[in-house]
């Protein structure tokens, strides 16, 4: 069985997700969003505490709030960044975007070292994370599903009573709807959905209340 832990980093207050097992000690980093020496000092200091095993970071989208801390992570344990293939604009204008969004100057964010395909499967111990396809926020924006353990992580694309910005370069609303209705809103409605920013809710109470993707 998997566990998930979560920080809250950076002023965006992005959600950060250590994934791991218990038996293994095995784990991926999910959006690693420390921004500075202190916030990577949590991330490390837990990793470490736990005697976790990490086999690579893996990025729901491109955003530099959540992607800020990739080079970080990739270098203190020498693992590998995955992410979907259409991600890479957004990485490359990481620096740039960076500045408009008053962080603190950063270098270029290296492109992820592997491609992660819709229905693909990454293994912790003995257990799995499906990927989901779910753009729309952005480019190649994904969703990590736990079939077993029953959680979904969203990234940017649903939040509790809300959606993903469609504003910004790449995000179309149109099919951010239709990625949340028809890939997300497949999953049995108990399912927990952990959110790239805010608090967590279930794919339920969302088809039920969520105003923008109600049905």
């Amino acid at each position: 069985m998997l566990k998930l832990d979560s920080f809250v980093f950076n002023h965006f207050a992005e959600n950060t997700y250590v994934i791991w097992d218990e038996a293994s000690r095995e784990c991926v980093i999910v959006d690693p969003g420390c921004s500075n020496d202190i916030e990577e000092d949590r991330l490390f200091g837990f990793i470490d505490s736990h005697q976790l095993k990490p086999l690579k970071v893996v990025d729901t989208h491109g955003h530099v709030d959540h992607v800020v801390g990739n080079n970080a992570v990739k270098r203190r344990y020498g693992i590998p960044v995955a992410a979907h293939p259409d991600v890479k604009p957004d990485f490359v204008q990481a620096k740039r975007q960076a500045v408009w969004l008053g962080f603190q100057p950063i270098g270029d964010i290296d492109l992820p070292d592997l491609d992660l395909q819709d229905d693909e499967e990454i293994k912790i111990g003995d257990s799995v994370l499906e990927v989901i396809c779910t753009p729309g926020h952005a480019r190649g924006s994904i969703s990590l599903y736990a079939p077993v353990e029953g959680w979904v992580l969203t990234g940017d694309a649903l939040f509790c009573r809300s959606i993903g910005r469609t504003d910004l370069p790449g995000g179309n609303f149109v099919e951010l709807r239709e990625s949340i209705r028809d890939r997300l809103f497949a999953l049995p409605d108990d399912t927990e959905v952990y959110c790239g920013h805010g608090e967590q809710t279930t794919i339920g109470e969302e088809k039920d209340f969520n105003p923008y993707v109600a049905v």
